[in-house]
């Protein structure tokens, strides 16, 4: 992969983080209960790709 292209999912994973961690801060302040269990999946989701991600280029 070159530099650039690393960059940019770098950049983009580091976005889902945020998101992911804005999502979850307001799931345990009790919003959205309607969709809690739906965003809350959606939360385990985006940690495991950043989580893949990461190992990932670990091992790269």
């Amino acid at each position: 992969m070159e530099e650039h292209d690393y960059n940019k999912y770098e950049d983009l994973i580091m976005k889902l983080d945020q998101d992911r961690a804005w999502l979850l801060e307001n799931l345990d302040k009790g919003k959205w209960v309607e969709i809690r269990e739906e965003l809350a999946e959606l939360e385990r989701n985006i940690s495991k790709l950043i989580i893949r991600f990461q190992e990932s280029n670990f091992e790269n």
